[in-house]
């Protein structure tokens, strides 16, 4: 039986992971004819110098905040100008928060995405231990279906 989505979330954070899913989540939403929203959460709590634990200041987050804001809207042209996608079915968002919190419990719900695509962890087998990844919470704790995109070895090293 064939699932037609009406709305598509995908997460992105740079990481090939992560491009895999948006890539993945075009596809899916460019076979249902859908609108696809992108979205990056900023976690404050990682923003800080090289992990010493020293918070970065107000301007450097402005900063921050205004390079990924250019990033999704350049994606956004992107996939307008040269994925033929209508400009009412691509929507790009940015948020500050937990990922994991920020994408099951805030934005899914808020938005009433029926489909989430989530790239396979870009993190270390030490970080997935620590933290765990936004992946396998999402697939856990999501309120809809879930897509997880698979890396393949050639993936990771392109």
């Amino acid at each position: 039986m064939s699932q037609e989505y009406k709305r598509i979330l995908v997460a992105v954070d740079g990481s090939k992971g992560a491009d895999i899913a948006l890539q993945t989540a075009v596809e899916v939403a460019k076979r249902n004819n859908t609108h696809l929203d992108i979205l990056r959460v900023l976690d404050l709590n990682s923003l800080e110098y090289g992990g010493a634990g020293i918070a970065l200041d107000g301007e450097k987050i402005y900063g921050i905040e205004q390079e990924t804001e250019k990033y999704l809207l350049d994606l956004q042209d992107h996939l307008i100008d040269d994925e033929n996608f209508e400009e009412a079915n691509v929507s790009v968002h940015l948020r500050f928060g937990n990922p994991k919190d920020v994408i099951v419990n805030d934005f899914q719900v808020e938005y009433e995405n029926d489909l989430i695509v989530v790239g396979s962890t870009g993190k270390n087998l030490f970080q997935r231990i620590i933290v765990g990844s936004v992946a396998s919470y999402v697939v856990r704790a999501a309120h809809c279906d879930v897509l997880m995109a698979r890396t393949t070895e050639k993936d990771l090293k392109d």
